[in-house]
């Protein structure tokens, strides 16, 4: 079990590539539309986005495609962005008709790739594969493999995305103690199909340093709790990893370490600032490593609407710990951290998080849609073929009816969602 369906899954990927390949899309020219392309440029009116092979082939100023051969979207008075990443997400708490409905509302709502930050990887891969194959519609899904301290293994959640291996013994939630051979658990977790592993909790400095080296070494990005306990955030991000998530963990940096994971959502929210000299140590190693920080506002925000005073100091104290990692130039992902079904009417809850960003931490509209879109691709390691509208990437694309500089909350204004190409909404 260990090995063959993750073996039978990686040689459909391996045949097929990473782009759901059902029929030849037609060529498809979006004309006169103001581009946001996800770059650091501003909105570029007037601009002509040629599609051929479900890839950008050309973006150029309107005016030379009258002869084109294809279809024809009229873009004027429209606005283009690049299909919407959340950078973290939990399917459907292992209910496979329900992650597949859950796919359907992201994408229709804009979102075209998303990254599950631990779940039973049985099911992601299921749906990996029905996704490429056509079978089901949804974004684009990367996935984690989750490693962690032993003592986070009698965590009910993570036994209830193991059902049926023994404790310890699936190869997608791997425990982690002195004696771990770190080659061997990340070779394990990549057999899985996971495009990462996810440092949890329980982890000290030096195991750390260890499952990230090796994860990098069989090509696998490192993704880990901005704080997993006795590491610190400054460990966590000189050992090299790739993205951090959760604002208000870094606060850990400012106390003493503790073997006591539990505690990482209970900080001194009052007494330590966000802006003081502890956590310019975290932003600085986050900008010297070219760290993609996913800040899951969303959450925190959720959690502080109860009445519950430290849920209302945590969710303020991350905000402003993000305003100031971003006024640093630290590189922001949005992500959701949402582990629920969709809500009758809503949107994707990572147009709210952006939202949270503008209106919370500070960010312009234009920076907010960037760490929705750039950012997000940043976080899954793939910024060569998503995140941007730029000839080569693939044409995940949103057409919308009001632009969201002026407005973070117009990304909502959706006429059209492409995915290689493709209309879906």
């Amino acid at each position: 079990m260990r090995i063959l369906f993750p073996a039978v899954l990686l040689l459909w990927i391996a045949a097929t590539g990473p782009v759901a390949a059902q029929e030849p899309t037609p060529p498809l020219l979006i004309r006169d539309v103001t581009l946001i392309d996800g770059t650091d440029g501003p909105p570029r009116p007037h601009h002509d986005v040629m599609v051929r092979d479900g890839r950008i082939e050309t973006v150029a100023p309107t005016g030379g495609f009258d002869a084109f051969e294809g279809r024809v979207i009229d873009g004027s008075d429209r606005f283009l962005i690049p299909g919407l990443v959340d950078a973290h997400v939990h399917l459907a708490g292992g209910r496979r008709a329900a992650a597949e409905q859950q796919l359907r509302w992201l994408l229709e709502g804009g979102v075209t790739s998303v990254r599950d930050m631990a779940g039973d990887a049985r099911m992601l891969a299921g749906l990996q594969q029905s996704l490429i194959t056509g079978e089901i519609s949804g974004p684009r899904l990367d996935y984690v493999a989750l490693l962690a301290g032993t003592a986070f293994m009698s965590d009910p959640r993570l036994q209830a995305a193991t059902r049926g291996y023994a404790e310890g013994e699936s190869p997608y939630m791997i425990p982690v103690n002195e004696d771990t051979d770190a080659g061997a658990v990340v070779r394990l977790a990549k057999g899985t199909g996971a495009t990462g592993v996810k440092l949890y909790a329980a982890l000290d400095p030096a195991q750390v340093e260890a499952l990230t080296a090796a994860a990098h070494e069989v090509g696998l990005q490192v993704w880990a709790h901005s704080a997993v306990f006795p590491a610190r955030p400054v460990e966590i991000l000189e050992a090299g990893v790739d993205g951090v998530s959760h604002a208000p963990y870094v606060i850990w940096d400012a106390a003493e370490p503790t073997p006591d994971f539990t505690l990482r959502a209970v900080g001194d929210f009052q007494g330590v600032p966000p802006d003081g000299a502890a956590m310019d140590r975290v932003v600085d190693a986050m900008v010297r490593a070219g760290t993609v920080f996913d800040p899951t506002l969303f959450v925190f925000e959720r959690q502080a609407e109860a009445d519950d005073d430290t849920a209302r100091a945590r969710a303020a104290w991350g905000a402003a710990f993000t305003r100031r990692a971003h006024e640093a130039g630290v590189i922001i992902a949005a992500g959701t951290d949402n582990a629920g079904a969709p809500l009758a009417g809503a949107w994707p809850h990572v147009h709210e998080e952006m939202e949270l960003l503008v209106e919370r931490a500070g960010l312009s509209p234009l920076d907010a849609l960037r760490a929705g879109t750039r950012g997000g691709a940043a976080a899954l390691g793939d910024l060569a073929h998503r995140g941007t509208v730029e000839p080569g990437k693939l044409a995940d694309l949103v057409l919308l009816s009001a632009d969201p500089t002026l407005d973070i909350a117009h990304s909502t204004a959706i006429e059209r969602v492409f995915q290689g190409g493709r209309v879906v909404r």
